[in-house]
């Protein structure tokens, strides 16, 4: 298969030289922003506004809301650097070597668009107080089902019983903590019809109520719209179906050793879309921490606007 350029010398194309250059430029956008906007929070932004509703709560439930919203805080920001990293890695994937990922980028591109949308989603500025600490729960609770889940399924004959049932015992104390945390807080968790898992966390004082599950779809729609399908694609990648590989071939498909190839467009939609998912982060931080996020959002959408204009050019002299 075809990864390198088949002449070590030629240049990579444009698009990808372009697109790897627009990447390494929002990774130093992203980084910089997070860490202004995080370490200077403004008087009457909402962090601090979820700090004075911390005290001002209810005494039985004050000190457990404070650990809630600190841990939505600390969830939010390993979320963040889960984005950082694969948009890092991604600029890597694009050429800083002289090679190209055949499909890695578009994996790599799918990981920092939930990342960042479940950033803003725990940090939305334009909800109430009480809904960030719905989420908080919702998402603490969640990882921690998932990590009793994962230990449950470990067969005893790859670890050994003993050693399996301590992991799984670790798991269910970290979930059990959990609980503790979220009942500490004044919310309750409502069941499934079947009543074998939590299916939301609910504050009833407030009338908030927030699924366990996230529907990551809907999300990566409503939130990064100027994408809207780049999730189904990145989907088929990671799941390897056939639709989303084949875009690569450039032999016959039905030769015995394929000749495949980077597709440079969705190597540049890819770039669009962490552009983006990287906006977004940096929109939602600004907003929590009291910072107008405005120019930073505007320089990522001239990242974004020179891609679509290569685009275009690419297509044209494809065609042409």
């Amino acid at each position: 298969m075809t990864v390198r350029q088949s002449n070590p010398g030629e240049p990579l194309p444009l698009l990808v030289r372009k697109s790897c250059i627009a990447i390494q430029q929002e990774v130093t956008a992203l980084k910089e922003a997070v860490e202004k906007f995080a370490n200077d929070p403004q008087a009457s932004c909402p962090r601090n506004t979820d700090a004075r509703a911390w005290r001002r709560a209810n005494h039985r439930y004050g000190a457990g809301q404070r650990r809630l919203g600190l841990l939505g805080q600390q969830q939010a920001r390993l979320m963040f650097v889960n984005a950082y990293d694969h948009l890092v890695t991604m600029g890597r994937a694009l050429g800083s070597d002289g090679t190209v990922s055949l499909y890695a980028h578009t994996t790599l591109s799918r990981a920092v668009c939930e990342a960042a949308v479940r950033v803003a989603w725990l940090l939305d500025s334009a909800v109430s107080y009480e809904m960030r600490l719905a989420r908080s729960a919702a998402g603490l609770l969640a990882s921690a089902e998932s990590r009793v889940q994962g230990a449950s399924a470990i067969p005893v004959k790859h670890l050994g019983a003993e050693q399996r049932q301590s992991l799984i015992a670790a798991s269910e104390e970290v979930r059990d903590k959990a609980i503790r945390v979220i009942e500490s807080a004044g919310f309750r968790r409502n069941m499934n019809k079947p009543g074998n898992k939590v299916a939301s966390i609910e504050l009833p004082v407030a009338h908030v109520k927030v699924p366990i599950k996230l529907d990551i779809t809907s999300l990566m729609s409503e939130l990064l719209p100027e994408s809207p399908t780049w999730y189904a694609i990145s989907s088929g990648v990671a799941h390897s179906a056939t639709w989303a590989l084949d875009s690569a071939i450039v032999s016959d498909q039905f030769e015995s050793n394929l000749t495949l190839t980077p597709d440079v467009m969705e190597i540049a939609a890819a770039a669009e879309t962490v552009i983006s998912a990287s906006a977004l982060v940096i929109k939602t931080y600004g907003l929590y921490y009291g910072h107008n996020p405005d120019t930073r959002v505007c320089r990522s959408q001239q990242r974004r606007d020179v891609l679509d204009r290569l685009m275009v050019r690419h297509i044209a002299g494809a065609s042409s």
